[in-house]
């Protein structure tokens, strides 16, 4: 492998070592799934719909079962080549035990800084394509998470939560990402801190996404990924619980 390439194998290969560690320390595992419907309106705009199904497969005895299904509009404009402005809402609920159920209205802004820019739209293009063949970028958001809870557990919550996410997108059998028949190693680190003290556990966290997309064509991209995330209730305290999840994720683009 040339000296140039071999680079950006580092940051990828130490997010994989990282979730890796952790899998035989497992406390339980999730399976989610993630429809998402994107409608390009042009080069710098672009609308998002993403329907978000998890649920609970395996936990320690005595720790309750619980589902999730989230629905999340999105909308994001392409300031410039290496910025993007993104606003969006999160509206969900979520099955925890037999006795608490709870509602989630969470709105989001934000930006992601793409490090490496991108190239300018040729006529006739609607999507924004890198200039190179590694895709570095960072997505900073701030959320409002607003919570209403029904049967024991009845009142309500709200918080403020700061997230950033670093991102890397590396090409396995083609030039870039947006070619046709691409196939690629995609891996994320995403922090997420409280900005007050939410009455919420776990809500202080640090996530690792790793995995394999597959982009058919413009229209059409498919992901497998593996997910670790490790919580704590306080900045104060140790981290100490750990998620494992596999994401099966489908976009369709119009």
């Amino acid at each position: 492998m040339p000296m140039k390439r071999r680079w950006w194998w580092t940051p990828a290969c130490c997010l994989l070592l990282s979730a890796s560690s952790t899998a035989f320390a497992q406390t339980n595992l999730q399976l989610w799934g993630n429809v998402t419907l994107d409608w390009v309106k042009s080069d710098r705009l672009t609308y998002e719909f993403d329907i978000e199904p998890k649920v609970l497969v395996y936990a320690p005895d005595g720790e309750p079962a619980w589902r999730n299904f989230d629905l999340t509009p999105n909308v994001e404009y392409a300031a410039k080549g290496w910025l993007d402005l993104v606003a969006e809402a999160t509206a969900g609920y979520t099955k925890q035990d037999d006795e608490v159920n709870s509602f989630e209205l969470t709105p989001r802004v934000g930006v992601r800084f793409h490090f490496l820019s991108r190239a300018v739209p040729t006529v006739g293009l609607r999507e924004q394509v890198p200039k190179r063949r590694v895709v570095v970028r960072d997505l900073v958001r701030v959320e409002s998470r607003n919570f209403w809870y029904t049967g024991e557990g009845s009142g309500t919550s709200s918080s403020v939560r700061f997230r950033n996410r670093v991102e890397f997108l590396v090409p396995l059998n083609t030039v870039k990402v947006s070619e046709d028949g691409a196939r690629y190693l995609l891996a994320d680190w995403e922090w997420y801190v409280p900005l007050d003290e939410p009455a919420e556990r776990f809500a202080n966290k640090q996530r690792i996404r790793t995995g394999l997309g597959y982009r058919r064509n413009f229209a059409w991209r498919f992901e497998a990924l593996y997910i670790w995330t490790r919580s704590r209730n306080t900045t104060g305290e140790g981290f100490s619980t750990d998620d494992n999840s596999i994401d099966i994720r489908v976009k369709r683009l119009f």
